[in-house]
């Protein structure tokens, strides 16, 4: 196999489940022997991982949704770097950076769809989207349901999108019971607290609403219990003023880079979402053995099944959700069995191995489809 050059391109770098997929895929592309880079908006703590990488990465200037300024840094960039194969993640960069490729002469321009977003359904949006995706050679959907999304919002061929599952490092999560205790300590949390915690940027997505009503009820029936929110964004000060009648049993610790750590301390996980494609908090969850109470949505019950792996609840039911985890404190056997059955799932299923080996073997194959020569 010869050496191939790859240029990533993602809307920024904060801690997001496309976000750390995305480091992941560029460490293992690293390892395969193959030279990486990434190019992105906006900072985040993320750069400081590519950098422990020894990965080259840019940050292009973005001003708006729809952005000829970012298209033009793209096109620089892409000149500069001569990539085989660029691969695009998330909105502003799929749109900008599929027509920036192909403008440039990449031989494959490649997008991963994360997510069941909502501007899908928008117009003009999603056909803006589904128009850009004719442009590449193949579109990775995170999950069969967000393949089916976007074939029935944005009008992505179905001959181009191909589902390339999400995968977790499963030995990340091991032997974290000291860091997790400590990282009670820290928040001043004794070890025989209820500690119930929610990762996730802080976004309309998330819906950390629907997590704070449900953390009213499971208080009203264990009033020593502690919640813990876990990351930011735009909806933080409203958030902590709509959980001011919870204080101090909230915690809005803001984003955290021990993330191992945090599931460690965690009794359970809870993922409030309105929408997902397959989110990598609850991969994590699984890998770290937390039980997890989350809403069915996107590809989440291709992941878990209910009473076996996790209780899924339907989303905006915040009550379903706090008998969910209430269900899950009162009965420790309940709560190992989810733990130990959801470790196996991921473990055999979703491991970030095997998806960084089909997203390689899928590099590979497009590049002898169209007859292209990686880099010597």
């Amino acid at each position: 196999m010869k050496k191939k050059k790859i240029l990533q391109l993602i809307d920024g770098l904060n801690f997001g489940g496309a976000e750390v997929l995305l480091v992941d895929l560029v460490r293992g592309i690293k390892e395969s022997g193959n030279d990486v880079s990434v190019g992105y908006s906006t900072s985040g703590p993320l750069e400081g991982r590519l950098c422990d990488l020894g990965v080259s990465y840019t940050r292009l200037s973005r001003f708006g949704r729809i952005d000829p300024v970012l298209f033009f840094k793209m096109c620089q960039l892409i000149l500069r770097e001569k990539p085989d194969i660029v691969h695009t993640h998330l909105f502003k960069s799929d749109l900008h950076g599929r027509l920036a490729a192909r403008m440039c002469g990449v031989p494959v321009v490649v997008s991963t769809s994360h997510n069941n977003d909502v501007w899908a359904r928008q117009f003009p949006l999603g056909q803006i989207y589904g128009m850009t995706a004719k442009l590449t050679d193949c579109v990775i959907a995170v999950s069969e349901e967000v393949r089916d999304y976007q074939i029935q919002h944005t009008g992505v061929p179905a001959d181009k999108i191909i589902v390339i599952e999400n995968g977790v490092n499963v030995q990340r999560f091991a032997g974290q019971e000291n860091a997790g205790r400590a990282l009670r300590n820290e928040f001043q949390i004794g070890t025989g607290v209820a500690l119930i915690g929610i990762i996730g940027r802080l976004q309309p997505q998330k819906d950390h609403e629907n997590f704070l009503k449900a953390a009213v009820q499971i208080k009203s029936k264990m009033p020593d219990a502690r919640f813990l929110v876990v990351g930011d964004g735009p909806l933080r000060d409203e958030l902590q003023s709509q959980a001011i009648g919870l204080d101090p049993s909230v915690i809005f610790c803001g984003i955290r880079q021990d993330i191992p750590a945090v599931l460690a301390a965690l009794d359970v996980l809870v993922i409030s979402s309105k929408w997902e494609g397959l989110p990598v908090t609850l991969l994590e969850g699984l890998a770290a053995r937390r039980p997890i109470a989350t809403t069915a949505v996107g590809g989440v019950p291709n992941v878990v099944v209910d009473g076996e792996s996790a209780l899924l609840v339907p989303s905006k039911d915040s009550s379903a959700l706090a008998n969910a985890v209430l269900k899950i404190l009162q009965n420790p056997v309940l709560a190992h069995s989810l733990a130990e059955a959801g470790f196996a799932r991921v473990k055999s299923q979703f491991s970030l191995d095997a998806m960084i080996a089909k997203t390689l073997k899928l590099y590979e194959s497009l590049l002898e489809k169209h007859g292209a020569h990686a880099s010597s």
